[in-house]
């Protein structure tokens, strides 16, 4: 039975890296005893539960969903963990975070440094993307998300709401000429954002209750947050962005904001995501009450805490 409880935790922390070399490290043993491990499962049960390549790994349809068994133990285990470590109020070992990239990017490395000075015993394992992930699957402690929806069956805590402007480099109005109104956005080239899951090519506005959404277009379609920003300032267009990347860029002089009797009014909220757990670890506690406590100072956005 302890045989088996190994071999489908390692073909669970195989699933959650995709890489045999990753999972080993996760684990703490040998490249060579993951694999023997998922071959000798994939022998026991005589089924192919991986697809292995040069580079990267991936689970069959029938190694998915066994793995997902073998994550449940994983979280089980996690949970047991912080019972004892709420017991000893430790905030030690490795908190995995998540972070919308463009968010982890620009203002979260300050924060995640004073969090660190608080607690130096712990390691923190800061992963930047965009997609909306699995958590308990990926093995995640939490997840700064910038979201519409943050994902059912979790604690979703909301830290903030992001404000945005309209903006465009002098050097793009000096060449296009500056808009006066906001059909005039639909003859100048507008950047816009495009990732896996969403696209922001259809900008809302409002101005004394009455809400006008234009539908914009360009010759850039960039699918980073921070790239849309290097290239507004570069003079490559009309932007429409989170303030909390661009107040700098206003305040030097980088960037103009357009239209401000429009007020932009896209609703997208900042969460906090964590793992329904009925011991919440130390280490998960501390660093929701820090980021609902630091994160959202005025100007940057208003904030609402629920």
């Amino acid at each position: 039975m302890l045989e088996y409880l190994q071999q489908i935790v390692v073909l669970a922390a195989v699933a959650q890296e995709q890489h045999f070399t990753r999972a080993a490290e996760r684990l703490g043993i040998s490249k060579s005893q993951v694999s023997k491990q998922v071959r000798y499962l994939e022998d026991r049960l005589g089924v192919q539960l991986v697809q292995r390549n040069t580079r990267s790994v991936s689970l069959t349809e029938v190694g998915s969903r066994y793995a997902e068994y073998g994550s449940q133990l994983i979280a089980t285990l996690d949970e047991a963990e912080a019972m004892v470590a709420g017991y000893r109020n430790e905030v030690t070992g490795k908190l995995k975070i998540g972070v919308a990239q463009s968010f982890g990017n620009t203002l979260m490395t300050r924060h995640f440094a004073k969090f660190r000075q608080a607690y130096p015993d712990l390691n923190l394992n800061i992963n930047l993307f965009d997609h909306r992930p699995n958590l308990v699957e990926e093995g995640y402690d939490c997840w700064v998300a910038i979201h519409e929806h943050p994902p059912e069956g979790m604690v979703a805590r909301k830290l903030a709401d992001c404000q945005f402007k309209l903006v465009a480099a002098p050097s793009y109005l000096e060449a296009r000429g500056t808009p006066q109104q906001l059909s005039e956005l639909r003859h100048h080239d507008c950047i816009t954002y495009q990732s896996r899951e969403r696209r922001y090519d259809k900008w809302p506005f409002v101005k004394g209750g009455t809400e006008q959404v234009v539908h914009v277009s360009g010759q850039y379609t960039i699918n980073n947050a921070p790239a849309v920003l290097e290239a507004v300032k570069a003079g490559l267009g009309i932007a429409y962005l989170a303030t909390y990347l661009i107040n700098e860029e206003i305040e030097k002089g980088e960037l103009v904001e357009l239209l401000p009797e429009w007020q932009p009014c896209l609703e997208l909220p900042i969460y906090i995501v964590y793992p329904r757990r009925k011991h919440l670890a130390p280490k998960v506690r501390e660093f929701v009450d820090f980021m609902l406590q630091e994160v959202g100072d005025p100007p940057i956005w208003d904030r609402h805490h629920e």
